[in-house]
């Protein structure tokens, strides 16, 4: 868990870099951090069993009511370099296409 917990933060630290910044998203239920880039809302997450990813939402609303779309996992077996050059390219990819739409 120790290691899962490392990575996170480097994934954190990845999207600050890539000019997200840290908002926490507000709701009648509970508080959570997420990345924001103009209408992109990420929110990294690791599930046991499953991996890391990173959950998509296109506007505060959809964050809010955590309408959050699933990315790929990424499985801790496959180490902290691949999971965050997966990552990274994921979210580039996402980046692209919400600034296209």
């Amino acid at each position: 868990m120790k290691e899962a917990k490392k990575i996170l933060e480097k994934i954190k630290i990845m999207l600050l870099d890539m000019g997200f910044e840290e908002t926490v998203v507000t709701n009648p239920y509970r508080s959570f951090t997420n990345y924001v880039r103009g209408d992109l809302y990420c929110e990294p997450q690791y599930i046991e069993r499953l991996g890391f990813l990173i959950e998509y939402a296109h506007s505060y609303e959809e964050a809010q009511k955590q309408w959050h779309e699933d990315g790929d996992s990424h499985p801790l077996q496959i180490g902290e370099e691949a999971i965050l050059y997966g990552l990274e390219k994921e979210v580039r990819e996402n980046m692209e296409s919400h600034e296209g739409a």
